[in-house]
């Protein structure tokens, strides 16, 4: 299993940003909002087939970890704060540890959502996910959690219902980053 410090995720190539981590008691998670600065080149990602920037100078990134769920929900912002992709972790688990702040145990499962291509959803590293199970990096009872949260992740996209990405994302960065 990989052990992610909120701190420091998807920020490759980042030489200078802003982080403001905080508890949502309202939507009863963690929440961290990030604004890059400086960026040693745009990171493009190719996971529809398409470039889609997902990170450059002034871009936001939001990640919401929820208390009671096992999987996080990373929104990727332009400029404006227009959303331009959802990337969700499967997780085991969150915690804080001292000296080093928020993390989440990652499940290896992740999917994605691209908004600028008609909310393209994506499922991707099972194959991961197994092999973490067969090399007894994680047991049976985490590998049958991580498909139950994926299961459970999927019905809430296909049923629009999941908080976090309904969320008003320009207007929660507006209210909550300083």
């Amino acid at each position: 299993m990989k052990r992610k410090f909120v701190s420091n995720t998807y920020l490759k190539g980042v030489d200078n940003y802003i982080l403001m981590q905080f508890e949502d008691k309202d939507l009863e998670c963690y929440c961290v909002i990030k604004k890059v600065n400086s960026i040693d080149k745009p990171y493009i990602s190719t996971h529809t087939g398409k470039n889609i920037c997902l990170l450059k100078e002034g871009y936001y990134m939001i990640e919401y970890l929820p208390k009671n769920a096992h999987y996080g929900v990373r929104v990727f912002l332009d400029d404006n704060k227009n959303t331009i992709a959802y990337y969700i972790d499967i997780i085991d688990k969150i915690g804080i540890e001292t000296g080093k702040g928020l993390y989440y145990d990652d499940l290896y499962l992740d999917v994605t959502i691209d908004k600028l291509n008609e909310d393209y959803t994506m499922v991707w590293d099972e194959d991961e996910l197994k092999k973490a199970l067969e090399d007894g990096d994680i047991n049976k009872e985490q590998y049958d959690e991580a498909y139950d949260a994926l299961r459970d992740i999927l019905n809430q996209i296909a049923q629009s219902s999941n908080v976090y990405i309904n969320n008003n994302h320009k207007e929660y960065i507006e209210k909550n980053f300083r």
